[in-house]
């Protein structure tokens, strides 16, 4: 996910898809949240971007249990 975050663009659905889903195997929602924060930064300026990937992937998040930093309260701090 490193060598991802690092290349300058934002990640496909399908690919952050793929990451949560490791993410939960290994029962680790410290990256999951880590990796919808790194898209959300990745996104930049664009603000149609973000929601649209969480749109994308909230079958997804809905499936694996994963909230995003929003439905946490991460995104006032």
């Amino acid at each position: 996910m490193n060598t991802l975050i690092g290349y300058d663009l934002v990640p496909e659905a399908k690919i952050v898809d793929s990451a949560l889903r490791a993410c939960r195997r290994l029962n680790d929602m410290a990256s999951a949240i880590r990796i919808l924060e790194a898209v959300k930064d990745k996104a930049g300026p664009h603000k149609e971007i973000y929601p649209y990937l969480i749109q994308e992937l909230q079958p997804t998040l809905s499936e694996l249990g994963i909230s995003t930093p929003e439905q946490l309260g991460m995104d006032k701090l």
